[in-house]
């Protein structure tokens, strides 16, 4: 339980970096009023999802290999070969693809001002660039339909299977915002969504997603993805 509530508490440090740069960033006049809104509800929604995703792999972690020893990192929770190279390269950017490099790279130069927090900086890294996409995707959807609608995108794409990638460093926050912008971009060519699924088919798809999502997670843990 101790090393839950460890994990936890660094989630919620994130979480308050996000809300301090969503403060400053409304402070300068470089955010409007519903701007400002939608993104501190966009960064609440990733936080939770983080916290939830690593809480997630802990207990994954704790239920399958009992206690564990040491201080609890990302290596130690996320074991697959992808996340082996990945996380060493943080701060020694080295043996990952052109995408992944360039991650590394930012997530280096960042952990050197925060004297030696490489995967700190990983995950925050990560966590803004999901910020950033779903906020974009929100605008996007909301001018094509409305907020609700916009919301309900935004935690589908948080609920899919291996979405706990896009939480992580790696490529996939980078692929996630790239495919954000592209969609924000050439949103604009679109009409108005006028289709609504119900509340029942709504539950039962985000029900689905969440549980193969918590299998995915689950098993990247264990290694045996990612």
């Amino acid at each position: 339980m101790a090393e839950l509530l460890g994990f936890l508490a660094g989630g919620a440090m994130l979480a308050l970096v996000d809300a301090l740069v969503i403060a400053f960033l409304r402070q300068m006049g470089w955010l409007r009023r519903d701007e400002s809104l939608l993104l501190g509800r966009t960064a609440g929604m990733v936080c939770g999802a983080g916290v939830m995703y690593l809480a997630l792999a802990l207990l994954g972690r704790l239920a399958v290999f009992g206690k564990i020893e040491g201080a609890i990192s990302l290596d130690l929770l996320f074991r697959g070969p992808y996340m082996s190279r990945m996380l060493p390269a943080l701060s020694n950017p080295t043996g990952v693809g052109p995408v992944s490099l360039a991650f590394a790279w930012v997530s280096k130069l960042a952990g050197g001002l925060l004297f030696g927090q490489y995967e700190f900086c990983g995950i925050a890294l990560a966590w803004c660039m999901t910020i950033a996409s779903l906020f974009l995707v929100q605008k996007r959807i909301g001018k094509l339909a409305d907020g609700q609608r916009a919301r309900d995108a935004a935690f589908l794409l948080l609920c899919l299977p291996g979405s706990v990638f896009f939480l992580l460093p790696g490529w996939a926050p980078i692929a996630l915002l790239g495919c954000a912008i592209a969609f924000s971009l050439l949103g604009k060519r679109l009409h108005g969504w006028k289709i609504r699924l119900s509340p029942v088919a709504w539950g039962w798809i985000l029900t689905i997603l969440a549980v193969l999502s918590a299998a995915v997670t689950v098993c990247a843990a264990e290694g045996r993805l990612g």
